[in-house]
């Protein structure tokens, strides 16, 4: 080689070097005024090269020129370019642009800028939940987020609540999938509800398609804390106390006047008004329901630092419930964390929560106790009395004071649930995702009825001559593994977000419930050793399967064109694997578009931000009990051979092995506003779900040889909607700011087809059935007769067009009695009369919150309310009707012939005429305006003066100041029955009959008074 080429050679290859030299890997945090901003588009100027910023603001960016130019992008932010100058480190903090502020949500496998979400989705925050103090966290949502419905039956304390997002789109279970921290659970009433960070609601198919078949009825994602990274170490302090009040009582008759109605409807049926007055007058409203106190104690550590953060909190709840024998504790501990070490990023949140609970099963079954009974009876086992049939003919029933005290029902639930998420960036984009969640319930209930006499009138309850106990023992652990697959890239105006990934889950229960009768002592409580005394056993274990596989594209262009597209698949064990009944895929897509960000939108409008979206998308339900496609063996099918008993095995149920997954189809359009420098937001939505293969128990001829029905796909159900959130924020120089959110949704379903009618629950000894699911009709309406007040003359009976046509009907009736409307118009009045009386779906609901602050002093209020749905008052029926049992005050008002100026109908227990039978003077108007919660707190930091104490607040907190509302019962706020006709076991002591919660709504059986709760608190943070 001679000199020259060696130079030439030389040259080159010091160039070569001196290249790739210039070539750095720069990384850095980006961050905005209130913390680090995921979702930031990093650009090497004038290339291709990109990179985003991860949730905590993120990010490395490789094969960067020495001089190269780094353009920081982000939607609603002033774009910022950095000079890299040789740096291998650029921290970058953005100033907000006139676009309005963003919000990160978490989403599936994730999380997304709100402006650049193409579904419907909506969040409530850490404040707003804190503003509600009770057992079940669920609470705290209701009225807050449109198109979500809370409905809770009553007051008592940990209750459960009916959760429907967008209304009810199935008939087996409609509650939506509930993910904390990565893993899938059932509900939410263990968590402790000061650990929520936040609540996201996933409510059309585009935005929770990726949980597939469990996510047809919607997606609440919970957050809890983990910590803040680069904190010093923080301790807050939350001490909580209160009392709950009784903020309503019935009108009932007092031991007179209940003597005096007892005669006149005696009289009424031909019978002497004879009873005479035992002189006793015992208000059992007044002692059944009493104040209760609340104590609500916690703390929490939290801090972290550049590379970690931890969160750490212990609380202890007590609620004493207005009813007696009713209360609530409960205890959580929590551990979060996070760290980075190298490329990998692991998050972990573990959990124990304890819930120990006893219900006062007696409350709500059938009507009011007797005025005419003493309170208390030394003189009988027990210490307590019912009533004498012998001595009042024709009355009997149960002392339900008496039953809450005798029984002794007492439930513990366990909770542990555990998360770990592993990230690994392979590449520069591509990063390696394994999520790990377990949810363990370890669930035990004691159930205890002493001997006792009260009365031997209705024997078989108030008569118990052998002690009865039932003990349930079970366990349930679900776990959920899902690895994924996450690819992201800028490059000129696009930017791209691939997921993929797959999902196994799978649930083992395993229960077994033991009674036993005639217990040597009213002091065992427990079966142990005697195991002789076992009536019946019951339970048994079940397992679920569900894997999947899901893929998902989020596709940029130029900040202003969205695109997101996903696809599932699922297998279930639920269904048959026969012709892949137990598979399915469900597909979906949306596209949005950023209309502000184009050239030709106006720089000074009052319009910061418009974006319009809309999706489509098919999403499925496996909603149904394990096994139901499988016939199975019944062991209690005993034979005879030659007189000789003998155990036997038949298949005593029919099975449907052709059913499959329910499929909601759904589109969304929706629009996002912001107006006024940012200070007014608005999304708005329209949605129209049509759910198909709707997954029903249909009736059987009992000459198939089964009286159980049968789970096939055979209804479908239509729900479309409008709605509405809205916030405004005063949020100026002076001393004086203020917030403002309204939510509005408007809700109207209907089932679109149906093989035959389906019938509610019975509510009382005539079997009676109030309302109905039918073709073309909305869900759960009540089914009755039209009344037109009632006769009040001989005269008018004989004279009655309605009546043209049925002399027998003429025949019966009597002066008092209720006058039915000829619905049809064939002169006659039947059961072809019977018409839609109304439903309990509201016309619309709505929430008003308003917060705000002037100088040391804050303040919230926080309205919610229902509009246009009607409630069946069960307890009309046992209050004026029924032949047992107290009456209404509204009975004082009866029709008698000295009294025809009334609505009320004669009273009577032989009712000839039917006036008892569902009609509309039962339903009621359920609509309702409530004041939920009133906050008012002072700043105390100044005022304590200690460095050491970074925060102090005292507070003091209102819940359900006032209702407006025209129904007459305890409280608007039905929710569902649990029980419906609740007075008695069904074959297995402690258990009784249970009402599916989506056929119970709107039926009023003595729902529980809901309390007015006061609050003091004080939080310090140190």
């Amino acid at each position: 080689m001679n000199q020259k080429t060696y130079i030439t050679f030389l040259v080159f290859f010091l160039g070569i070097i001196t290249i790739a030299s210039a070539q750095l890997s720069v990384s850095g945090t980006v961050t905005e005024s209130q913390g680090p901003l995921p979702g930031v588009n990093i650009l090497v100027k004038g290339t291709q090269n990109g990179t985003t910023t991860d949730f905590d603001g993120k990010y490395s960016i490789s094969n960067v020129p020495e001089d190269a130019i780094l353009t920081f992008s982000y939607l609603g932010f002033v774009t910022k370019e950095v000079s890299v100058n040789g740096q291998s480190v650029i921290d970058v903090v953005l100033q907000e642009d006139a676009a309005a502020l963003d919000e990160i949500v978490v989403v599936g496998y994730g999380t997304q800028s709100k402006r650049e979400v193409t579904g419907a989705i909506s969040q409530i925050k850490s404040d707003d939940i804190a503003q509600i103090v009770t057992a079940n966290p669920t609470a705290a949502l209701q009225g807050k987020l449109a198109g979500v419905q809370v409905e809770t039956a009553g007051g008592a304390p940990g209750s459960p609540a009916n959760v429907f997002v967008r209304g009810i789109s199935s008939l087996t279970n409609s509650f939506p999938l509930y993910v904390i921290d990565g893993t899938i659970v059932d509900d939410i009433v263990f968590l402790n509800p000061k650990d929520i960070i936040d609540i996201q609601v996933l409510k059309d198919a585009t935005s929770a398609a990726i949980y597939g078949s469990r996510a047809a009825n919607g997606v609440i994602i919970v957050t809890t804390n983990r910590g803040k990274k680069d904190t010093s170490p923080t301790v807050n302090i939350d001490v909580r106390g209160g009392i709950n009040t009784q903020p309503k009582k019935l009108d009932l008759l007092n031991g007179p006047e209940y003597i005096q109605f007892l005669n006149q409807r005696r009289i009424n049926d031909g019978l002497p008004g004879n009873i005479a007055d035992p002189g006793i007058d015992t208000d059992f409203q007044d002692l059944t329901i009493n104040s209760g106190s609340i104590q609500d104690y916690g703390f929490n550590i939290s801090g972290g630092n550049e590379q970690s953060s931890y969160f750490f909190s212990s609380n202890y709840y007590k609620e004493e419930g207005l009813l007696i024998s009713e209360d609530f504790q409960r205890i959580n501990t929590r551990l979060n964390s996070q760290f980075e070490i190298g490329k990998f990023k692991i998050k972990e949140s573990f959990s124990f929560a304890e819930n120990t609970f006893t219900q006062n099963l007696a409350f709500g079954n059938q009507g009011p106790t007797l005025p005419i009974l003493n309170p208390f009876n030394p003189n009988n086992e027990g210490g307590f009395e019912a009533v004498d049939g012998d001595r009042y003919p024709g009355v009997g029933g149960t002392n339900k004071f008496a039953q809450a005290n005798l029984l002794d029902d007492e439930n513990t639930e366990r909770n542990l649930l555990g998360n770990i998420n592993i990230s690994y960036e392979i590449l520069e984009g591509l990063t390696a995702k394994l999520n790990l969640g377990v949810d363990y319930k370890n669930i035990y209930r004691n159930t205890f009825l002493p001997t006792f006499f009260q009365s031997n009138t209705d024997a078989t309850n108030n008569l118990n001559e052998a002690n009865d106990l039932t003990e349930v023992r079970a366990e349930i652990l679900s776990t959920n593994v899902e690895p994924t697959l996450n690819y992201k890239k800028v490059f000129n105006n696009h930017s791209i977000d691939v997921l993929v990934g797959g999902a196994r889950q799978e649930v083992d229960n395993n229960t077994l419930a033991v009674y036993a009768q005639g217990l040597p002592s009213n002091d065992i409580r427990n079966i142990g050793n005697f195991t002789e005394l076992v009536e019946n056993t019951g339970g048994g274990r079940f397992e679920s399967r569900l894997f999947s596989y899901y893929a998902r594209l989020n596709y940029k262009f130029n900040d202003r064109y969205l695109f997101s597209g996903i696809i599932r698949r699922d297998a279930t064990s639920r269904f048959s694997s026969k012709d892949d009944l137990n598979a399915d895929v469900f597909p979906s897509f949306s596209l949005g578009w950023v209309v502000s960000e184009e050239n030709f939108w106006p720089e000074d409008s009052f319009i910061n931000t418009l974006k319009l979206r809309g999706g489509y998308g098919e999403l499925g339900s496996q909603n149904i009990g394990d096994f139901v496609f499988q016939s199975v063996l019944n062991p209690s099918s005993n034979v005879a051979f030659a007189d000789n008993p003998a155990q036997g095995f038949a298949i005593t149920s029919l099975v449907n092995e052709n059913i499959s997954f329910e499929t909601s189809i759904t589109t969304n359009f929706g629009a996002d506003i912001s107006m006024f420098d940012n200070s007014l937001k608005v999304s708005l939505d329209y949605f129209n779900r049509d759910n198909e293969d709707v997954l029903l128990a249909l009736a059987v001829p009992s000459t198939s040889g089964s009286a159980n029905p049968i789970i096939q796909n055979a209804a479908s159900i239509n729900n479309k909607g409008f709605e509405l959130e809205a916030t405004y924020s005063y949020n100026t120089e002076s001393d004086f700011k203020f917030d403002v959110g309204v939510n509005f949704a408007a809700i109207d379903n209907e089932l679109t087809s149906a093989a035959n009618p389906i019938l509610g629950p019975v509510i009382n000894e005539e079997q009676t059935r109030v309302n109905r699911y039918e073709e073309g009709n909305p869900l759960g309406f009540f089914f009755g007769f039209q009344t037109d007040g009632i006769y009040t003359s001989q005269e008018q009976i004989d004279n009655d067009p309605f009546l043209a046509n049925d002399p027998e009907r003429r025949g019966i009736l009597q002066p008092g009695d209720f006058r039915r409307v000829d619905t049809n118009g064939d002169g006659r009045v039947d059961e072809t009369d019977r018409v839609n009386l109304g439903d309990p779906t509201p016309d619309f609901t709505y929430g008003i919150n308003f917060t705000g602050s002037y100088k040391k002093l804050d303040f919230g209020l926080f309205f919610n309310g229902v509009q246009g749905n009607e409630i069946y008052n069960v307890t009309k029926f046992f209050g004026v009707f029924f032949a047992d049992d107290n009456k209404f005050g509204l009975v004082r008002d009866a029709f008698t012939p000295q009294n025809t100026n009334t609505n009320i109908p004669r009273v009577t227990n032989l009712d000839p005429a039917g006036n008892q039978l569902p009609s509309d003077f039962f339903v009621e108007d359920g609509s309702f305006f409530r004041l939920k919660t009133l906050e008012i707190g002072y700043d105390l930091t100044d005022i304590i003066g200690s460095e050491w104490v970074k925060k102090g607040r005292v507070f003091f907190n209102m819940q359900n100041v006032f209702v407006i509302t025209n129904y007459s019962g305890y409280d608007p706020e039905v929710g569902s029955t649990s029980g419906a006709q609740a007075d008695a076991d069904t074959g297995f002591f402690g258990f009784r009959g249970v009402t599916n919660p989506i056929f119970g709504r709107g039926l009023d059986v003595r729902a529980q008074p809901r309390p007015r709760t006061f609050i003091m608190g004080l939080q310090f943070s140190f």
